[in-house]
C-alpha cells in the first residue's frame, strides 16, 4: 500500500480543521471518505494519528504531530512541483498562526497585502493561544507565528516588529476619562478589573500591578479582546491592555489612557522554527511587517479624529 496526495490532503485537512465532518466540507469529498482515509494511513503506520474522544474534537497524538509536520512538507513540495514548475516562491503556499487577540488587528492588513503583492502565493492561517503558537511552530503545523514574545523558548526565532506598553482602558466619561493625560497604576487598581484570561497573557497583564507591589480586584474574565473592551464599554470596570483596537473598531464608548509608571513593554514578534524557513515564508513575513506597520500607522491617525470627534458631540 502506498501513500498518496489525496491521504496526506485529508489528514492534513481533519488535523487542521479537528474533525473529519469540518475537512469533508473544507475539500467537498464525503465525510465517509475522509474517514477512511483516515483508517488506512493509520493501518499503514500501525499506530494513531488521533486521539479519539466520544463527542470531543480529534486531536493529534505524539505520533500525529510528527506525522503532520511530515505531510505538510511534502504537500508543499507537491504544490511547487504542480503549481510553478520554474520553482518561483511566489506560487508556493505558507501556514502561519496568529495570536488570537491580534488577528482582528493585523490579519485582515497582512492577507490584503499577501494577495495585492504576491496573488498566486496561498496564505493559510490558525489562531491560538501563545501556548498553542509555540506546540504549532514545534510541531510544524505552521511555519511562522505573529505573536508576543512572552515564554518563547531559545530554539524559536524571533524578530521584533515593535514594542507596545500597556495602556488602561476605561468607560468614556468616567473619572479617569476625563482626567487630562495619562493615569497611574494605582488609580487603576482601584477600580474592579477585566482581566484576559488566556493562558500567559493573564500573567503578564497582572505583572505591571505586581511591579508596584498592587492587588486590583479581578471581577471578570474575557477570553476575548472585544468582549473585555465590550464590558468597558458597559461601565462594568476597567482593563489594561496591550493589543490595541483596530482602527475600523474605534468605540467613543471607551477611552485608551497611557499608564504613567515606566513599567514592561510587550515585543510584538514575528516567531520561526528554525527548520521551517523557506522562500515563500520569507515573502510572507515581508508582508506580515507591513502589515504591522500600517495597522499601527492607521490607528495612530484615527486618534485625533477620535478625540475630536467626542468634543464635537
Amino acid at each position: 500500500m502506498r501513500v498518496s496526495l489525496r491521504l496526506l490532503r485529508y489528514f492534513v485537512a481533519t488535523a487542521e480543521s479537528g474533525s473529519t465532518t469540518a475537512a469533508a466540507r473544507l475539500l467537498n469529498v464525503s465525510q465517509p471518505s475522509i474517514s477512511v482515509a483516515i483508517r488506512e494511513l493509520e493501518t499503514l503506520f500501525e499506530e494513531a494519528l488521533f486521539a479519539r474522544d466520544a463527542g470531543a474534537k480529534m486531536t493529534l497524538t505524539r505520533f500525529g504531530v510528527r506525522k503532520l509536520a511530515e505531510a505538510r512538507h511534502v504537500l508543499g513540495a507537491a504544490t511547487a512541483f504542480e503549481i510553478d514548475k520554474s520553482g518561483d516562491a511566489t506560487a508556493g503556499e505558507v501556514q502561519i498562526g496568529i495570536f488570537r487577540p491580534l488577528a482582528p488587528v493585523y490579519l485582515p492588513v497582512l492577507l490584503r497585502i499577501a494577495r495585492e503583492r504576491y496573488p498566486r502565493l496561498s496564505v493559510r492561517f490558525v489562531e491560538g493561544d501563545l501556548a498553542q503558537l509555540e506546540d504549532w511552530l514545534h510541531g510544524g503545523q505552521i511555519e511562522l507565528a505573529l505573536t508576543y514574545d512572552v515564554g518563547l523558548p531559545n530554539e524559536i526565532e524571533r524578530e521584533v516588529l515593535a514594542e507596545l506598553r500597556p495602556y488602561g482602558l476605561v468607560p468614556a466619561g468616567s473619572r479617569l476619562a476625563r482626567r487630562k493625560g495619562g493615569i497611574s497604576l494605582h488609580e487603576l487598581a482601584r477600580e474592579p478589573l477585566i482581566l484576559i484570561d488566556l493562558p500567559h497573557s493573564r500573567e503578564f497583564l497582572m505583572a505591571p500591578f505586581w511591579q508596584y507591589g498592587l492587588q486590583p480586584e479581578v471581577r471578570y474574565r474575557a477570553t476575548s479582546l472585544e468582549l473585555a473592551r465590550s464590558m468597558v464599554a458597559n461601565g462594568l470596570g476597567v482593563a489594561l491592555l496591550i493589543t490595541q483596537a483596530p482602527a475600523s473598531s474605534q468605540s467613543v464608548s471607551v477611552t485608551e489612557k497611557p499608564i504613567l509608571e515606566e513599567t514592561v513593554r510587550q515585543p510584538l514578534v514575528i516567531a520561526r522554527a528554525s527548520a521551517t524557513r523557506t522562500r515563500a515564508s520569507e515573502l510572507l513575513g515581508g508582508c506580515m511587517r507591513e502589515a504591522v506597520e500600517e495597522a499601527m500607522a492607521a490607528r495612530a491617525s484615527s486618534l485625533p479624529r477620535k478625540r475630536a470627534n467626542r468634543r464635537a458631540t
